[in-house]
């Protein structure tokens, strides 16, 4: 085993996608995913922020890049606008032809760059393949004088990339919920012109992910929408408690640390099953028994590890109760008793409930359950903040 001592963060990473290598669980729903992928199908994945949905998706994409499909992947919450999504997207999809990649690396991320790096790199067999108006996704001030045919331009060079190396291409959209808020164009412009283009893209599936499941099915499940049906929703599925002890365990390993049975069933019940919260109490737990040099994981340190989770999150915390404030004078009155279980409406007119719990809802903090009218603070942690706050007066 190597003597490499593990930093807690590297064995239990919570606040960026982890790898393949780093997942506990959901090993299944990534071959489902890529599977689907790379048969041609598209794939809506939606869940809220910090459950694993992103590391999810990309390690379907990595299947499928093993496959030996073309892949591109675009998070819509980082780019600010058409011009800039249609450059991202054909950036990606080039990159998956060696030349133009080590082009593209030289190019940087420096705006206006990457035209000047393709005319050294086989600018002129690109155009032939792929045609002329590829200059327009790449050349900023050309993109930005008409965003709507950049982005209509990079869509349709997916399949022409694809096609002409008989490739197929696999194009994940994360935060694709970010569609609607007129960035991009009218959104019922953009959808349109999006399902246009790619039902005639058969070299080309699309993986659609968003964190605000409401949005999500609004924009695929109604008929009257652009994208209705265009894609199949894979829910993922909850980490079994078993496959979080096995990971937990390995984790560990690791490091040569191990865990008391008892310890380990405490830290996967407080945990909830959240990947984050779990992943970040198994943090702390491990880290305190590093500072007290010891290898062996009690039920005494996964307690101090709840705290310690606890006081790592309250700035996250605090931030959240600003922003619970801000959606309306009901609104965290509501979410504490969502978070005790207490009655919802008493005291509170139903509209205003029902407005404050949907405004909880759109913020990613609560969500609805399967019992009609019950619902759930999505993150265990954020929950017993809000429990310890006590009752507003």
């Amino acid at each position: 085993m190597s003597d490499k001592r593990w930093g807690s963060a590297e064995l239990f990473p919570t606040d960026l996608p982890i790898g393949p290598e780093t997942m506990i669980g959901r090993a299944d729903d990534v071959d489902a995913i890529a599977e689907a992928l790379a048969g041609g199908g598209h794939v809506i994945v939606a869940g809220p922020r910090r459950t694993g949905k992103t590391s999810v998706c990309d390690a379907a994409l990595a299947a499928c890049r093993a496959a030996g499909c073309y892949t591109a992947a675009v998070d819509l919450f980082r780019v600010a606008d058409a011009a800039e999504l249609a450059e991202a997207l054909t950036v990606q999809a080039l990159a998956n032809r060696p030349v133009l990649a080590r082009a593209i690396q030289r190019a940087g991320a420096v705006p206006g760059r990457l035209r000047d790096a393709l005319s050294v790199a086989a600018t002129i067999r690109a155009r032939a393949d792929l045609g002329e108006d590829l200059e327009i996704t790449i050349t900023p001030h050309l993109a930005q004088a008409d965003p709507g045919r950049a982005l209509r331009t990079a869509l349709e060079l997916l399949e022409r990339i694809a096609a002409a190396d008989d490739r197929r291409l696999v194009v994940f959209f994360d935060e694709f919920q970010e569609i609607t808020g007129g960035l991009f164009g009218d959104p019922a412009v953009v959808t349109r012109q999006l399902r246009a283009i790619l039902q005639r893209s058969p070299h080309v599936s699309v993986l659609f992910a968003g964190s605000m499941e409401h949005l999500m099915r609004d924009l695929f499940a109604p008929g009257d929408r652009a994208l209705s049906q265009f894609g199949a929703f894979h829910e993922l599925a909850p980490i079994p408690a078993a496959e979080w002890r096995a990971g937990i365990r390995a984790r560990l390993a690791l490091d040569r640390c191990t865990i008391e049975d008892s310890a380990l069933e405490r830290l996967v019940d407080v945990g909830e099953g959240h990947p984050r919260a779990t992943m970040l109490i198994a943090q702390q737990a491990h880290l305190i028994a590093r500072s007290e040099l010891r290898r062996k994981l009690d039920g005494a340190i996964v307690a101090a590890a709840l705290a310690a989770a606890m006081r790592a999150d309250r700035l996250k915390h605090e931030q959240t109760l600003e922003r619970i404030r801000s959606i309306s004078r009901h609104a965290q009155r509501l979410a504490q008793r969502v978070a005790t279980g207490a009655r919802l409406y008493e005291g509170i007119a139903p509209q205003n409930a029902r407005r404050a719990l949907n405004g909880l809802r759109d913020a990613g903090i609560i969500d609805s359950t399967e019992r009609r009218g019950e619902w759930v603070v999505l993150d265990p942690l954020l929950r017993r903040y809000l429990a310890e706050l006590g009752p507003l007066s």
